[in-house]
């Protein structure tokens, strides 16, 4: 709401204006208006007086701590002034105030360099009590949403990624075309006098009129200048034909390479047909060899040159690339030259994949996006390559023939591995935006060097704007990162008087500033230690912090060890997690670029101790801050900014990824490696609950997905590793075993969570199935069997789906070798058995027996899906294999049947085990009868699985042995299927009336050898013959004969026997917490007082341990002393080791037995 509108003017002395509120307020945003500007338009004599244009302001706001009602004391009011700055550079702007919650004020006073100021100040008033609200009424948080750019600001949707900055440069006026401002602003950079000439920026060389004694440095100094695009096509081959001339093949000399190297790199920038036809006159591979190009000048300018698409592929000789590939990997030149020589072969070959990329839908975009990146780190290869892409005709066109079309912009600038390719369209989009950013900067360093105010503050505007949208972030910092454009930026932070495009900068390089490889550049360090007071938006603690970073640069190999040895800040901030960054990338970029073995042995000299052990030390704090921020006994949690926790998350990554690097040469000791599990874990962990709590966009998101993989990576790493010694432990022992346990450890997180993530880390520590056979025989037979226990209390607690997961990759894993899943599966059978027998003792405990039936339940769960999916043949095969448990199995299913339960799933389960009935034996396969018989009697079944279930019970019943069946059981289980369906008569026809039949007559045929199979006394004869009447009316005549038969040789009741319904079983519980708890209790003893034992008389065979005091006392003159009243507390005092911790006894007997 609106609090106040004014119009201020400051006093005559000391310049300061104020502002009392009638009452306590919370300001929350102020915002300036123009001179001139008529802010409301319900009052149109209401006009901004602000003057002048730009100005500094200095507020300060008189702090009121908010009272709570319930406090019993009210705090003193204190005269403490909070100060912010303001800076306005003209137009309408809005500032923010972040008073916090806790805090109101009545009194605002400014200060500054003005003659008047028109603003209006929003906020919400703020009672003196925190009132409760009578009413309580729920809101949703509001769903933010990022708007896409507009058409005009999105050069990755624009057919023609340069139109932008050609607008951009329409505000100056005369400015000379595009191509022309990047060839000088990167190529061909005019010098001081030139900028001061009329005709600038059109000073050409004048190639109609050569002079008589042309030579090479004639021609060097000639292509120093632009040459003008519309140049006849005699001039261009009058200077090629004379510089061919100049060159002699027998020259050999690295001076005469270095010309034409230096003369080829200033044409590259030029129009294409000059560049072509310069390619065409002179043969490169009669002036470059061996012997010409261990001059590192002359490589640098061959490596500029050959960010031109046709110097490229002039390049791309087998000769040319045998040659550098020589050249390369030639230790005995500097590591300098073989880097330079590198780099030039991979841009030779890194054109190819651009121009492939372009039409090939599986081209190789990540070694393309690659090489953009490597020339936008200079700016001389920058610009060429600039002037091919949109000068180029073959890559211009190549370029446009890709439709446009709307897709994310890939992230292909990053450090990181990129696991994921891009499509086709997604790489053209990022090589539009890449080019369209280009083109920008290029407009925004030429409306800078002018200066043109009007252009450049639109230019930084953009780029700013860029900086907060996601796929052009990375483009926009990594180019501004050349040299000329952190220069361009530091001058732009010290004004006198505050401008926009000033404030856009200085946000810019606060952003850039961010990202601590950016910091690693030393151009950017000058930039960060040079940046003065005076800004408008950089305070003192953000300017502190920044060169905090720098100096660990600035101070090089020292610096970065320095900070490593540094005890983590706690609780971390954004600047010291910062610093620690820069830190870690430097090392890693040392890494990158020297020995590692050299640069190991120089880090122990300077720290005393090991990389891996003081990147452990350091993980171990940042670990705890992570798990902290998603703890539950922290409620609420502790109050980070968003950009804290991303930077927490990204410190782990960033340490990590050291790990990953050096442990496959570096092995870590038993200790270590342990430890570094256990806390790639927690981190696994916490990225989940990270993705959960923020949204998908936001920063800490974004670096938890990264640090995520990291882990992934670390853990395949530590898996992989080889015992440190010979006949040593190897490191997949080792990290299985700590992930089972620490499974199961949450500590302070939530328990279930932290059991899942640390599946997905087990599940991906698991050899692939197309894994070497090496491979899977060092984890079926030194890994797997060591660390059995932990398996199985691990994967007892794990969900059903994730268990059978589990269960499933361990069984293909092992193959039959170690038999783990068979294993696994017969545990899983033991446990469900001993549950099912502690239901038949029953537990006088409500909630015992719950969990328990829960328990049961979930077993079957597990269990059908296992019948039901792939593994159903393993495991009845491997059910089948082991007499114990088809025993355990029978003997739960006979008792489940006994206490009439009824699992869920049950009858899936008896259909899947009556497929496989042969491989069982007689005990199993009873059990299997009566499960289906006990599943044909559930309500709302289908006639389809009636039929198959009773079709199975007759087929598996015909293959028992008779003797081992039990008459009275088994005619008792009858009864009840025929009680059932005779309640439910509709579904018993066609087939199911069939399976009938044939049961009826089974028990016919038996009992000529078992007359007590005959008799179903269970079912009335009159209840049958209503059944059988119905069945007849769905039977034809044959089955008819056959049921009359069998019923002639069967005898029934005289009534029937009720059929009891079973107990489902729930497959969840709901316990309150005080059920928890005495489910917890149950497990404890009850304490009990043991019993008095009568004192023995016999000396020797006593032995009593009493106080030393007492022993020592002079008042004991026996064996033996009695002590009454308040003598044993006399005793007490008199010891000099008194203790007062209890208080003494009113009467004490003691006795005392001494044996010598």
């Amino acid at each position: 709401m609106l609090l106040q509108w004014c119009t201020l003017e400051p006093s005559e002395k000391g310049g300061l204006a104020a502002i009392r509120f009638s009452c306590p307020v919370r300001v929350q945003s102020i915002r300036i208006f123009p001179l001139g500007a008529k802010p409301f338009s319900k009052s149109l004599d209401t006009v901004s007086q602000t003057k002048p244009q730009a100005f500094f302001l200095d507020v300060y706001f008189n702090a009121q701590l908010i009272t709570n009602p319930d406090a019993k004391e009210r705090p003193k009011q204190s005269n403490a002034l909070v100060p912010t700055s303001i800076a306005y550079a003209g137009g309408q702007m809005d500032f923010t105030v972040d008073m916090g919650s806790e805090h109101a004020t009545r009194l605002m006073i400014v200060k500054g360099n003005f003659e008047a100021v028109s603003m209006a100040i929003y906020g919400e008033v703020v009672s003196d009590s925190h009132a409760s609200p009578s009413n309580l009424q729920p809101r949703p948080l509001p769903t933010v949403t990022a708007a896409p750019l507009s058409a005009a600001l999105d050069p990755a949707n624009a057919r023609d990624p340069t139109q932008l900055a050609r607008q951009l440069l329409k505000l100056i006026p005369d400015a000379p075309e595009l191509e022309l401002v990047i060839r000088l602003v990167f190529c061909l950079k005019p010098s001081n006098e030139d900028w001061d000439l009329p005709e600038f920026p059109h000073l050409y060389p004048d190639l109609d009129n050569l002079p008589a004694d042309f030579d090479l440095e004639t021609a060097l100094s000639l292509t120093t200048r632009p040459v003008p695009d519309d140049i006849s096509s005699k001039a261009a081959s009058q200077f090629t034909d004379k510089v061919a001339q100049c060159v002699s093949p027998k020259d050999k000399s690295p001076n005469q390479a270095y010309q034409i190297a230096s003369i080829l790199c200033n044409l590259a920038s030029q129009h294409p047909s000059i560049v072509k036809g310069f390619l065409d006159k002179i043969d490169l591979h009669s002036v470059f060899d061996r012997t010409t190009l261990e001059d590192d000048t002359t490589l640098l300018r061959l490596l500029y040159a050959a960010a031109n698409s046709d110097v490229a592929r002039r390049l791309d000789t087998p000769q040319v690339l045998e040659l550098l590939s020589f050249l390369g990997s030639d230790l005995n030149a500097e590591r300098d030259m073989r880097s330079t020589t590198r780099r030039l072969l991979a841009r030779i070959r890194g054109w190819n994949d651009l121009r492939d990329a372009f039409s090939n839908t599986q081209g190789d975009f990540i070694a393309a996006a690659s090489t953009m990146q490597d020339i936008g780190t200079e700016e001389q290869s920058f610009g060429i390559w600039l002037e091919s892409m949109i000068m180029n005709e073959d890559v211009v066109t190549s370029l446009a023939e890709n439709p446009v079309l709307p897709v994310v912009l890939p992230h292909l600038l990053s450090h990181r591995h990129i696991t994921n390719p891009p499509s086709q369209d997604e790489f053209v989009a990022f090589v539009r935006a890449f080019v369209g950013v280009s083109c920008v900067l290029a407009v925004y360093a030429w409306s800078d060097s002018l200066p043109d105010e009007h252009c450049r503050a639109r230019a930084l505007s953009i780029l700013r704007l860029w900086q907060s949208v996601d796929g052009y972030r990375e483009i926009v910092n990594h180019l501004l990162l050349l040299r000329q454009m952190t220069f361009r930026l530091e001058c732009m932070t010290d004004n006198d008087t505050p401008t926009q495009s000033g404030i856009d900068a200085e946000h810019i390089l606060v952003d850039l500033a961010k990202d601590p490889r950016a910091i690693l550049r030393s151009n950017f360090v000058k930039c960060i230690l040079n940046i003065g007071t005076s800004t408008s938006f950089i305070t003192d603690d953000e300017r502190s912090s920044m060169r905090q970073a720098a100096f660990v640069v600035d101070d090089g190999f020292t610096g970065a060890v320095d900070e490593l040895l540094r005890p983590v800040e706690r609780p971390p901030t954004f600047g010291s997690l910062r610093t620690l960054r820069v830190a870690l990338a430097y090392i890693e970029r040392e890494l990158d670029e020297d020995d590692e073995s050299h640069l190991l042995d120089d880090f122990w000299d300077e720290a005393k101790c090991s990389l891996t052990a003081c990147l452990g030390d350091i993980l171990m704090p940042i670990v705890e801050e992570i798990r902290s921020l998603f703890s539950l006994r922290q409620f609420p949690p502790p109050r980070r900014g968003q950009d804290v926790v991303a930077q927490l998350f990204w410190t782990a990554d960033d340490i990590l990824r050291l790990f990953l690097r050096l442990v496959p040469t570096y092995p870590l000791p038993m200790r270590m490696l342990r430890t570094l599990a256990t806390n790639v874990a927690d981190i696994f962990v916490c990225t989940d609950a990270a993705d959960m709590r923020y949204s998908g966009s936001s920063q800490p998101s974004v670096a938890a997905q990264e640090t995520r993989q990291s882990c992934i990576d670390l853990i395949r790493a530590l898996g992989n590793q080889p015992p440190i010694v010979s006949g040593g432990k190897p490191g997949a022992q080792l990290v299985l075993r700590v992930l089972l346990e620490h499974g199961l450890q949450s500590d302070t997180l939530d328990p279930t969570h932290h059991l899942l993530q640390v599946f997905y880390l087990v599940d991906s520590l698991l050899p692939a199935e197309d894994c070497s056979e090496s491979q899977r025989a060092l984890w079926v037979q030194s890994v797997i069997p060591t660390a059995l226990k932990e398996l199985w209390t691990f994967c007892h607690s794990l969900d059903t789906e994730n268990k059978l997961h589990l269960i499933r990759r361990l069984s293909a894993l092992d193959q039959g070798a170690v038999a783990v899943g068979e294993w696994l599966l017969l545990e899983e059978v033991k446990d469900m058995s001993r549950a099912v027998q502690a239901l038949r003792e029953g537990d006088p405990a409500d909630q015992r027996r719950r969990a328990t039936q829960t328990q049961v339940a979930h077993f079957f769960r597990f269990f059908a899906d296992l019948l039901q999916g792939s593994l159903a043949r393993w495991c009845t095969q491997s059910l089948a294999a082991t007499d114990e448990a088809t025993h355990l199995l029978a003997s739960a299913f006979m008792t489940i049947f006994d206490l009439h339960l009824m699992p869920p799933h049950f009858g899936d389960v008896m259909e899947s085990l009556a497929a496989e009935y042969d491989i069982f034996d007689n005990e199993l396969r009873w059990a299997i009868v009566v499960g289906l018989w006990r599943s044909s009697q559930a309500p709302e079944l289908s006639s389809g699985r009636l039929e198959r279930r009773l079709g199975n019970s007759v087929k598996i019943l015909a293959t028992i042995t008779p003797s081992y069946l039990d008459p009275a059981r088994t005619t008792a289980e009858v009864g009840s299927v025929l009680l059932t369906l005779a309640r439910h008569t509709e579904l018993v026809e066609g087939d199911a009336a069939h399976s009938v039949v044939s049961l009826l007559e089974w028990f016919a045929k038996t009992a000529t050898s078992i007359p007590k199979m005959g008799s179903l006394h269970t079912v009335s004869s009159e209840q049958f013959g209503t059944f059988r009447d119905r069945l007849k009316d769905t039977l034809p005549v044959e089955w008819k004969q056959r049921l009359d038969a069998a019923c002639c040789e069967l005898v029934f009741g005289s009534a029937s026997v009720p059929v009891q319904e079973p107990t489902p079983l729930p497959e969840s519980i709901e316990l309150s917490l005080h059920d928890i708890e005495e489910l917890l209790r149950q497990n404890i003893p009850t304490p009990s007082t043991p019993p008095r034992r009568p004192l023995n008389q016999d000396v020797l065979g006593l032995v009593t341990v009493s106080p030393p005091a007492l022993l020592r006392s002079p008042a004991v003159t026996g064996l033996t002393k009695t002590y009454s009243n308040n003598d044993f507390r006399q005793l007490r005092q008199s010891s000099a080791r008194a203790n007062t911790s209890r208080l003494p006894s009113m009467h004490v007997d003691v006795g005392v037995a001494i044996a010598a």
